[in-house]
């Protein structure tokens, strides 16, 4: 019944957003800006930094609402992956191409390695500007694929 909780009614979601204010007064590296958009919803917007990669624009990143995944005894039976403690979607369609990140935007497991079950906006903020200045996932073969013709 988690995958259906919105924003507004996870009370983790609830407690993330609470600290969007302090992110936005002292934000960590990368991070140029920080509100809760709605109860429950923070947008963070993102600038990596680097000179290539990712790091050449902004990123919108929403925090909200019931995590993507699994329940523990449902992997353990089946396999699969342990639900995250929150929803974090980048509000971007190059986010498709990125490492880690679903296809409807949404960061996978691996963006939750190391952070424990109730991590703060701030380690979620800065472990997406680690994504950013991570390198391309894409091989030379996949972005001949995607560039448009000349």
């Amino acid at each position: 019944a988690d995958a259906l909780i919105l924003p507004h009614a996870h009370a983790f979601s609830l407690e993330t957003a609470s600290q969007a204010s302090g992110i936005a007064t002292n934000p960590p590296d990368g991070v140029i800006g920080c509100c809760a958009v709605s109860p429950g919803l923070v947008l963070l917007t993102l600038r990596a930094g680097s000179p290539s990669g990712y790091g050449l624009r902004d990123w919108p990143l929403l925090v909200g609402g019931a995590g993507v995944g699994d329940e523990p005894a449902f992997v353990l039976a089946y396999g699969g992956v342990v639900r995250s403690p929150l929803a974090v979607r980048f509000a971007a369609a190059a986010a498709a191409y990125m490492h880690g990140v679903d296809d409807a935007y949404f960061c996978g497991g691996s963006f939750w390695d190391g952070l424990g079950d109730r991590p703060t906006l701030r380690q979620i903020a800065e472990r997406a500007v680690e994504t950013l200045r991570g390198p391309l996932p894409l091989d030379e073969a996949d972005r001949q694929r995607w560039r448009p013709p000349a």
